[in-house]
């Protein structure tokens, strides 16, 4: 058993306006000295202008480019391969890196059938149009961020962003 006192400081407002006036130096610190990328903002302002409430999520489940057990398997310049998966649709992606740096995306939808997609990215909106056995290809996607929007009838089903 012990006899030492609680030392804990109570705090007061007084030391509450000391942390805000803290955090907002360092707020101005980091803003000078490392800015948050122009990138990132636009990034995050277009996927949250993008979101649409009535639309269900597939989530990411796959990506073969950190799958360790894929490590020895691909080298340089092979595809990624990506799958998302909502309730009622899984969603599969080829991403190939094109000589002018640009991505194309060959997917599948799972059940098959037609649809349409949009493929959102930082250079904007690529169409695409799914065949009745579920095919699709974008070409012209820019690297970075990006986000498909799938129309299946009545059905919006969207996947998460990823980078690709």
């Amino acid at each position: 058993m012990s006899d030492d006192v609680d030392t804990a400081e109570v705090t007061g407002p007084d030391d509450d306006a000391a942390d805000d006036a803290l955090m907002a130096e360092l707020r101005a610190l980091a803003s000078r000295h490392d800015p948050v990328p122009v990138e990132a903002i636009a990034a995050a302002r277009s996927a949250i202008a993008w979101r649409t409430m009535d639309a269900e999520l597939a989530e990411l489940t796959g990506d073969s480019s950190v799958e360790p057990e894929l490590a020895g398997v691909r080298g340089p310049g092979t595809p990624t391969l990506l799958t998302f998966e909502a309730t009622d649709l899984t969603v599969e992606v080829e991403v190939v890196v094109q000589p002018d740096g640009s991505r194309r995306l060959l997917g599948q939808l799972v059940p098959a059938g037609p649809g349409m997609l949009e493929v959102r990215h930082r250079g904007g909106t690529v169409t695409a149009a799914a065949d009745e056995v579920g095919r699709f290809a974008a070409d012209a996607v820019a690297p970075g961020p990006v986000s498909l929007r799938c129309r299946l009838g009545e059905s919006v089903v969207e996947t998460d962003w990823c980078l690709v």
